[in-house]
């Protein structure tokens, strides 16, 4: 029973429509002697809309050629603006060494669990070895200077040795010490041609900020084709065989159909 109620109330509603398309009584909608006219309507108002699809498709391709160079446009700036502030703002860097005591080696920095963040410019590192402890010294631009300390033997009867504290070879803090020195040593080189790179960086991203034609030439096509619409010689003429279509249509009908 629900089926054959949606059935009939489609029917009523593409019944509605189709009066609406063709107006001015059941004979002209329905009638057989009127399909010749009714078929004149509707080619006309294909036509037309054939050829508003047709511009449609060339205003949606405009549309998206500047959404495309838009999107290359701020991906660029995005790109290089990053890169400018990298230089900037290096930060850290990469990772260079896994954790060893309380010393984990980056790019741009070494970073202590009890001292922090210090930077390698400038920094100073050397090794030295006790008779309990080997200690990595890293003296800061200032003069002020950071002791890492490394167990490598427990004083018999020490709390250290009861509580069985970790104990480091030898050769891994040197070789950490070592690590260290050139990681600041490539640190001094990059702080030393950082102002020139930084300069030549940010020529590119003003250079790409000024940059825009090809994003102004889609822009450009846009406005062509939108206003290119409006004079289309074939619109002109799809809307002048509709309206002469309609104007037939209301001749015979006394009502005026929609387009």
């Amino acid at each position: 029973m629900r089926a054959v109620l949606f059935v009939l109330l489609g029917g009523a509603v593409l019944v509605t429509w189709w009066r609406s398309r063709y107006p001015g009584g059941w004979a002209f909608a329905f009638g057989a002697g009127y399909a010749s006219d009714r078929e004149d309507l509707a080619r006309a108002r294909r036509e037309l809309r054939d050829v508003e699809k047709a511009l449609g498709r060339l205003e949606t391709a405009a549309r998206k050629r500047v959404e495309a160079e838009s999107a290359r446009h701020d991906r660029r700036l995005d790109t290089l603006e990053r890169a400018v502030e990298d230089l900037r703002d290096p930060g850290l860097g990469v990772h260079r060494k896994e954790r060893v005591g309380e010393l984990v080696l980056y790019e741009h920095a070494v970073v202590s669990s009890r001292a922090g963040t210090i930077p390698l410019a400038g920094l100073q590192a050397r090794f030295e070895s006790g008779a309990l402890t080997h200690s990595v010294y890293l003296t800061r631009p200032d003069g002020r200077v950071h002791r890492a300390k490394y167990p490598h033997r427990h004083a018999p009867g020490s709390v250290e040795e009861a509580e069985n504290v970790r104990l480091f070879d030898e050769e891994r803090v040197r070789d950490f010490a070592v690590a260290i020195q050139n990681a600041v040593a490539a640190e001094n080189d990059f702080r030393s041609h950082l102002p020139a790179w930084l300069e030549r960086r940010q020529e590119k991203l003003d250079e790409a900020r000024q940059d825009t034609a090809a994003l102004e030439e889609a822009r450009r096509h846009l406005s062509q084709v939108l206003t290119g619409r409006g004079r289309d010689s074939r619109r002109k003429e799809a809307l002048a065989g509709l309206s002469e279509a309609c104007d037939r249509w209301q001749e015979l009908t006394g009502c005026r159909p929609s387009r």
